[in-house]
């Protein structure tokens, strides 16, 4: 038996380095010891740096107490913390045993003693809030990251020295295991902001493309808008294997999808008559500068296609590249449309904006010229409805 129980937390103990969360963590190795060491209830307080206290993260038990999880709070000047931290106390930092306690407590001992005595007495008053029988700390370094306590034995016997030995080293590897859980947690926080951040500047720079171009206010955001909207309506028939991946690249491609031009000189980008043939092939190469530009940012390979396609033409007329059906690749034929039903349906220097319906029928008649079919269908089951209007 005692060799069942070992192996069972053996295990778990080498399965908590893949756990990179600390509540699920927490239930992993609360259900391992519940099952082997047959206890009503236990339950682990794990040190909160925000809170600047100890809570109780988990408490498990079917027959015994349960605590919602969360629940308890416990200052670092509880007696509990402070039996394992305060180093004025004469006290072992192992292991808390309630009935040791009870019986230290309830000597008379020396009057001069008085306020240790008081302590002890507090102590054991927390222990049973708990119900708790045995606490074991768990340090990392002189830091107390947790402490597990464990309920009566189902058989009401005692704690061996052996379950005890075992459940501190174990409560070792608890340690460990959290502390990586909160690195990788302070990593993926750290990821998100510097997402947001991106964004922001992402953003910034999608402004400065439309302050140069006097005539595409508001271009970048719209063509986010039908981009991510045509997406939606693609997602059944996509062959991805991460959507939210491919939807966050489909969105600062969008964004970006423009910023070649900033190397064109703003005569020509906000030229009112017919362009030259020269000033046209100056245009047509913004998607070229737009690649030339992202492409010194590596993690931008995915969003790269967007913007350097974004001009092709399913029929192969586009430009600058002239490819041709599945060539495209789907962000790009995304943004191709998305781009085009913005420009008809906005007034321009060369052409009076059409209405939400004419521009539709426009896309409708180019399927399988300008715009790849799958592409014109997704567009049509999202805008169908403003068509009939």
């Amino acid at each position: 038996m005692r060799e069942d129980y070992r192996r069972s937390l053996e295990t778990a103990a080498r399965q908590m380095i893949l756990v990179h969360r600390a509540d699920t963590l927490a239930r992993l190795i609360l259900r391992t010891i519940l099952s082997n060491l047959k206890v009503k209830h236990a339950g682990i307080l794990i040190f909160d740096k925000k809170r600047d206290e100890y809570v109780l993260k988990v408490s498990r038990g079917r027959s015994g107490f349960k605590i919602p999880a969360g629940f308890v709070k416990v200052k670092k000047n509880n007696p509990l913390i402070r039996y394992f931290t305060d180093k004025r106390l004469p006290f072992p930092k192992n292991i808390i045993l309630a009935d040791s306690i009870h019986r230290l407590a309830s000597r008379s001992g020396d009057p001069s003693k008085k306020n240790l005595k008081n302590f002890l007495k507090d102590l054991e008053i927390n222990l049973s809030l708990y119900q708790a029988k045995a606490c074991i700390p768990g340090f990392y370094r002189n830091e107390l990251v947790g402490i597990l306590f464990l309920g009566d034995k189902k058989d009401k016997s005692r704690f061996s020295q052996d379950e005890l030995g075992f459940l501190a080293v174990l409560a070792s590897d608890v340690v460990m295991a959290l502390k990586n859980t909160w690195l990788i947690e302070d990593l993926n926080r750290q990821l998100a902001i510097n997402k947001r951040l991106f964004i922001q500047i992402v953003s910034a720079l999608a402004s400065s493309i439309e302050a140069k171009d006097a005539y595409t206010s508001g271009h970048t955001e719209r063509v986010v808008q039908h981009s991510l909207l045509i997406a939606y309506n693609l997602k059944h028939v996509l062959r991805t294997k991460s959507w939210e991946k491919f939807t966050e690249n489909l969105k600062i491609a969008a964004l970006l999808h423009d910023i070649g031009k900033i190397g064109i000189p703003e005569n020509i980008l906000n030229k009112i008559s017919s362009l030259s043939d020269e000033e046209r092939k100056i245009i047509e190469n913004h998607p070229s500068i737009g690649a030339t530009i992202l492409g010194h940012v590596e993690e931008l390979g995915d969003v790269l296609a967007g913007v350097k396609y974004h001009h092709e033409r399913y029929d192969g007329t586009g430009y600058p590249y002239h490819l041709k059906g599945r060539q495209i690749p789907l962000i790009a034929a995304i943004v191709c449309l998305a781009d085009a039903f913005d420009a008809m349906t906005m007034d321009r220097p060369y052409h009076k904006a059409l209405s939400y319906k004419d521009a539709i029928k426009e896309i409708r008649k180019n399927r399988g010229k300008q715009f790849a079919p799958s592409v014109v269908d997704a567009f049509l089951r999202a805008y169908s409805s403003d068509a009939k209007g």
